[in-house]
Formats: C-alpha cells, sequence, structure tokens
C-alpha cells in the first residue's frame, strides 16, 4: 500500500484526535431508532450525517409484505427491475447508481452480492427473518469497498427476545399462491435464538407478455441465529441461512425455461467490549450461490454457475469524552466464479478467483453542544487483478436551534471493480477493464413542526461517474466507455393528522444523463411518488399505499418507452388478541397494465388473507 495513503491516514486520525477533548454535552434526550450501516457502529438516526431510511419489523408486518422486493419498490429512492412475479430475477437500482450492480447488499452485515453478476437477486428473499432494512444513499465505499457506488442495503434479521415463543404465519390467495412460515424465538440467561423456516408456492403466470403460460415458483427457506454471552462483555453471534427455488421463466426462444438454485450464507460475529469505550467485533461469512439454468431450446441448452464469497472483518469502536468516535479496521474477501455452459455449437467454461484486502477509519466529532458533527473517512482497497484504490468522505449535521432546523451535508469517492462474467465469459469479455470510479455530494434539510407531529425535508443531489462498464453490440465484448451524471431531488413529508391518523408522503425527481451518448439512462424514472396514508383503532389497522413511477428509457438510444403507472395496495389488520392477527390486503388495486422490465409481466389485481399466530 502506498505512503501517499499512509500519510493521508495519519492526517484524518491527527485531525479527529485533536478535535476530540471535551467540546460536547452529553444529550440526556434517548432516541431509540438506531442504525448500523451509515458509520458500521451502532448510532441514532437523528446523529447519522448520511440520508438513512429505516424500515422497521412493524412496518413489514402493517403492510404484511412476503417478499423484500415488494419493499424496495415502494419506496422512492429505487427502481426495481423485475423479470416477470415472485421468484424471476429481480434488481435494486438506487437513485444513485446507474444499475443495480451499484448497490452493494448486506445481511447481518455481510455481504451477498453475486460476484459473477455483481447485483443481489431481490426475486424470492422473503421478509419473515427481518428486524429491519437500512438504506444509506450515495458513495458508500470509504467504509464498504467496491459495488457500494449508489449506496448500501443492509438487511438485519431478527434475534430471539423474552420467553420463548412459537409464531405461525399461514397465507393464500391470487395465482394459487399459499405460505407457511414458522418460528421458534426466545432467550435464556445466556442465550438467544431464533429459527425461522418458510414454504412458499405460486402457480404464478407468464413471466414475458409474449406468451400466456403460467411460469410457477416453489421456494423453501431456513433461516437462523444464535447469540451466546461468554462472558459479560464478549458476545458470540452465529447466523445460518439457506433459500432453495424452482423457477419457470421465458428464455430467449424457450418459454419452459427452468432455474433451480441452492444459496447459503453462514457467518459468526464475536463482539468484544473489554474496556468502557473501546469496542472490537471480529466477522467471518461464506456466502454460496448454486444455480442451474435448463433451456433445452435455446442457444444454451444448460447453464451451471457456481460463485462464492467469503470473507473476515476486524472492526474497532474507540470512543474519547462522548465527543469523538473512531471506526478503523479491516476487511478481507475471497471470490470465486465456476461457471459451465453448454450450448447448441459450443461449451462455454471459466473457473476464476480473486482476493481483495481494504482498510478503513471513520472520525466523528461532536460540537457546540451536539448541534454540530462532523465525520471523515478514508479507505484504502488493494485488489491483485486492478492495483490499488483509495476513497474518502466527508459529511456534517448542524441544528440550528432557533428555527429549529437540520441541515446534512456529505460527500464521498467510491468505485466497482468488473465482474467475473465482464471479465472471463467466453468470447463475451475484456480481461483489460478497468473499475468503475464515481463521485458525489448531498444537501438536506429537515424540519420538524406542530410539536414533531409534521416533519418536513428536502434535497438535492449529484453524482457523477466515469469508466463506466457497458456492453458494446458491436463488438459483443463490455468497455469502459462510459460517463454518466446523475442529479436529482427529493421531498418528503409525515403529519399525523390525528391520534388514529397518519399521512406519510415521500417524492424523487432524477436527471440521468449518458454523457457519452447524450441520451437519459436506462430504468431511472423521471419522477416517482409514494404516499401512505394509516387509520388505527383499539384491533383494526387501515393502510393505503400509493405509488406513482414516471416514464423510463428501457434501452440505450432511448428509442423505447415505458408508460409511467401508479399502484394502489391496500391492507387491513384485525387484532384479535396480542397473540392473534388476521390480515387481507389487495394488490394493485386499479388492476394498472404495467411494465418495470420491457416485455416482462407484473400481477394483475390480485386478493390475499393470512393468518399470524404467535404463542
Amino acid at each position: 500500500m502506498g505512503k501517499k495513503f499512509f500519510h493521508k491516514l495519519s492526517l484524518s486520525l491527527i485531525l479527529g484526535l485533536i478535535a476530540s477533548p471535551g467540546l460536547c454535552v452529553e444529550n440526556s434526550q434517548e432516541v431509540p431508532e438506531v442504525v448500523i450501516s451509515a458509520d458500521r457502529i451502532e448510532e441514532p438516526v437523528k446523529e447519522s450525517t448520511t440520508k438513512v431510511t429505516v424500515i422497521t419489523k412493524e412496518d413489514l408486518e402493517k403492510k404484511n409484505f412476503t417478499f423484500v422486493s415488494e419493499v424496495l419498490r415502494s419506496l422512492p429512492q429505487i427502481y426495481i427491475t423485475a423479470y416477470g412475479g415472485p421468484g424471476q430475477t429481480a434488481g435494486a437500482i438506487l437513485g444513485r447508481g446507474t444499475k443495480s450492480a451499484h448497490t452493494l447488499v448486506l445481511i447481518d452485515g455481510f455481504k451477498v452480492n453475486d460476484p459473477s453478476s455483481g447485483m443481489f437477486d431481490f426475486g424470492s428473499l422473503s421478509v419473515d427473518d427481518i428486524e429491519r432494512i437500512e438504506i444509506i444513499e450515495g458513495p458508500q465505499s470509504t467504509l464498504y469497498g467496491s459495488e457500494a457506488v449508489g449506496g448500501v442495503i443492509n438487511i438485519i434479521t431478527k434475534k430471539g427476545k423474552g420467553k420463548p415463543k412459537v409464531g405461525l404465519l399461514v397465507e393464500g390467495g391470487s395465482y394459487g399462491t399459499y405460505k407457511t412460515s414458522l418460528e421458534l424465538s426466545g432467550e435464556a440467561k445466556f442465550i438467544d435464538f431464533r429459527l425461522n423456516v418458510l414454504r412458499y408456492y405460486t402457480e404464478g403466470f407468464s413471466a414475458t407478455n409474449k406468451e400466456d403460460e403460467k411460469d410457477g415458483f416453489k421456494n423453501t427457506f431456513f433461516s437462523s441465529k444464535i447469540g451466546l454471552y461468554l462472558h459479560p462483555k464478549a458476545r458470540l453471534e452465529l447466523l445460518g441461512n439457506y433459500n432453495y427455488g424452482r423457477v419457470e421463466y421465458d428464455g430467449f426462444a424457450d418459454k419452459e425455461a427452468l432455474k433451480k438454485y441452492h444459496n447459503y450464507l453462514i457467518g459468526t460475529k464475536l463482539a468484544l467490549s473489554l474496556l468502557d469505550n473501546y469496542k472490537q467485533i471480529f466477522s467471518l461469512y461464506k456466502n454460496n450461490y448454486q444455480r442451474k439454468d435448463y433451456t433445452p431450446k435455446d442457444w444454451f441448452i444448460y447453464t451451471r454457475y457456481l460463485p462464492s464469497t467469503e470473507g473476515f472483518s476486524w472492526e474497532n469502536l474507540l470512543n474519547l469524552n462522548k465527543a469523538y468516535s473512531l471506526v478503523f479496521g479491516l476487511d478481507f474477501k475471497r471470490e470465486k466464479v465456476e461457471m459451465y455452459s453448454e450450448g447448441s455449437f459450443s461449451n462455454d467454461f471459466y473457473d476464476k478467483k480473486r482476493e481483495h484486502v481494504g482498510v478503513f477509519l471513520n472520525n466523528k466529532v461532536s460540537l457546540l453542544n451536539d448541534t454540530l458533527i462532523l465525520n471523515a473517512g478514508l479507505r484504502h482497497d488493494d485488489y491483485k487483478s486492478f492495483g490499488e484504490k483509495t476513497t474518502y468522505r466527508i459529511g456534517f449535521r448542524y441544528l440550528i436551534l432557533k428555527v429549529n432546523l437540520v441541515l446534512r451535508g456529505n460527500y464521498g469517492t467510491a468505485f466497482r471493480v468488473p465482474t467475473f462474467d465482464d471479465l472471463f465469459y467466453p468470447g463475451y469479455n475484456n480481461s483489460n477493464l478497468k473499475p468503475e470510479e464515481s463521485k458525489g455530494w448531498d444537501l438536506y434539510l429537515e424540519k420538524d413542526l406542530l410539536q414533531e407531529r409534521l416533519v418536513l425535508g428536502a434535497g438535492m443531489f449529484y453524482q457523477k461517474y466515469k469508466d463506466l462498464i457497458q456492453f458494446n453490440l458491436e463488438t459483443w465484448k463490455p468497455q469502459n466507455v462510459g460517463k454518466a451524471v446523475i442529479k436529482g431531488a427529493e421531498a418528503n413529508l409525515s403529519f399525523k393528522l390525528t391520534q388514529n391518523l397518519r399521512l406519510k408522503a415521500n417524492y424523487t425527481y432524477l436527471d440521468s444523463e449518458d454523457r457519452d451518448k447524450h441520451k437519459y439512462l436506462t430504468y431511472k424514472p423521471f419522477h416517482k411518488v409514494r404516499a401512505t396514508l394509516e387509520y388505527s383503532l383499539k384491533k383494526l389497522a387501515f393502510l393505503a399505499d400509493y405509488t406513482y413511477t414516471g416514464k423510463r428509457f428501457a434501452n440505450v438510444d432511448n428509442s423505447k418507452r415505458l408508460k409511467p403507472y401508479s399502484l394502489v395496495n391496500l391492507s387491513a389488520n384485525y387484532y384479535v388478541s396480542p397473540n392473534l392477527k388476521i390480515y387481507f390486503k389487495i394488490d394493485n388495486l386499479l388492476n394498472a397494465n404495467y411494465e418495470e422490465t420491457k416485455e416482462y409481466n407484473n400481477p394483475d389485481r390480485s386478493f390475499y388473507i393470512g393468518i399470524r399466530l404467535s404463542y
């Protein structure tokens, strides 16, 4: 690692330590909602300099979501590219990213992006074992390295709490769909545990609008988390999940294409707090995918992918005088992909691996009685195949007490290394590709009114890319030819109209341009609006969710345009007792006919009813 990096590292640390003497009075108001992803430490959401969206377990249960893709689809800063219904491939494009491979996805802090494609497939990820979802927007490579170009989605799973209990969920509805989920959880003196198993089936509908046969989906999912207190200041946590799916889909020339996959993630974390102001976390994980595609009538009859990622992290948190915190550590990651494809004319194969080491630090300083928070970070990554990359970020949060106005601002840099398919896929690869690079800034205002019954927020952002990797249809190979700029604005409000009635609304405007071709980027809606109205009584709760997605372009020359559409989803919950809930939901109430991805179908109006029981 270069001398310049260590000079920057030392300077960042010294500046942070100089600013650290007791300049802050401890805030007596406790903020219950915390976030982990913004700075790789647990901190109150209101103290983060970065824009953070948190979806809680209560939010998921109120709206009775089934898959994480449904949750993300409803958010104004995310666009889902789904190739059909449940189980079909679905990527998530954050507003700051140009493609789904620019979104880093974590499960309990472990990286789960597929190294062969660079993206994470949300098509079959269930919400049943999720405690909360944290979404961090903007370039985040300083803390997370490659892939965190447009932002980070961190999915945090539940851990056992309270007396041992059993939870059961049964749901059925349109398209011959049924779902059953069983959960076992609890805690004792030195141990907590949570086990969850899910079975999902749907007859489905045709993935593409060129066919009319049903493309079904079967899914079995198992997840567990066990925590052990080895000592009052030492906790060991074990995580494991396994996901099996069988998906029918429509291939290039084969409407009876079939995909089977087996995915598993295992990880462990050891948290040591041997000193009051110093904490260490050691993490070890392996994420493994196995998927097989059968398309007898296509060019490629059989394709097998075996991508895997394993890694280790060492994180350190140091607090001084409650005014200064320093996070520093090391990440190691090894990726491997084995691909075999049997075609009508030839067979393709590659088996490659690569390693990466990154070191990082992040300073956070509270000044002026907690009204001003400064944040600065630096990271150095060493990829043997691509050399070294240094990224940084700075941010602030300032509370203007006289007008009770919060101002947040950030600037950061990011990068993403080419995927294995970009580099090695036989006949369609380019081994000379360089990493994509990005830099961007954002500025946000937030104000509480009417004794916090009304919260208003607004902001703007700008992000610039260079060396974007794009597939060249003339050479049939990926190339570093892209330059792009994404700029936009956001606004949000939360209004507690009465004790029982609440309105939430968000709006995002995007202006995304491919600077090389002077065209708009694909699948980036100009406008997206989301509004939720929630009404609750003693045992009843009703929710109406509205999402508007504006026009998008489906190809690089902007000759194919997707029409705007509106979705209305309704959900009703009846709490028979604290341990028994009956719910009913209607998706796509207005029966909108729309496309998220060109020539691929989405569900019509559909109805579902379910029971959730805990004992």
